[in-house]
């Protein structure tokens, strides 16, 4: 009785520590700013994506 819930047991914590690397690994962008600006008019914020290289504008006008 014992060695089905010890087996019961390791197969549901390997299950959860495969679920959680998978979710650790496929995560969050890895993004660096390069300029953020903020006017009376507006905001300007540049990002780089340190994986590939790609970039990214936001403007964000106030009203």
């Amino acid at each position: 009785m014992k060695s089905s819930i010890l087996k019961f047991g390791l197969s549901t914590l390997a299950l959860m520590l495969m679920s959680f690397s998978t979710f650790t690994l496929t995560g969050c962008e890895q993004k660096e700013k390069v300029l953020d600006v903020e006017t009376p008019s507006g905001e300007l914020e540049i990002e780089r994506d340190k994986s590939d290289g790609s970039v990214g504008v936001e403007l964000n006008k106030k009203e």
